[in-house]
């Protein structure tokens, strides 16, 4: 059996997502500590440019030809830190 090389790096995505509430509030203070989610996914680099980030983080070969899957694309923005895996 030939094992096929992966080229795309593995990483950890670190971003914020919204949070948001239908809870009414009595005590406005209650909001204090209400706040963004920290939120982190680990899959493979397909893409990266100043707008966007795209990872893949389930991936096949049929022979040499490579099918991936579960593509995540994030806004640049919302991304706070990309890690390198090994």
């Amino acid at each position: 059996m030939i094992k096929n090389k992966l080229k795309y790096k593995r990483v950890k995505v670190i971003w914020q997502d919204i949070c948001s509430s239908s809870q009414w509030y009595d005590e406005l203070s209650d909001l204090d500590d209400f706040t963004v989610s920290w939120c982190e996914d680990i899959g493979y680099l397909y893409y990266r440019d100043s707008k966007v980030i795209k990872i893949f983080s389930s991936f096949s070969f049929d022979g040499s030809k490579l099918s991936i899957g579960n593509v995540t694309a994030y806004p640049r923005c919302v991304v706070k830190k990309i890690e390198y895996l090994k």
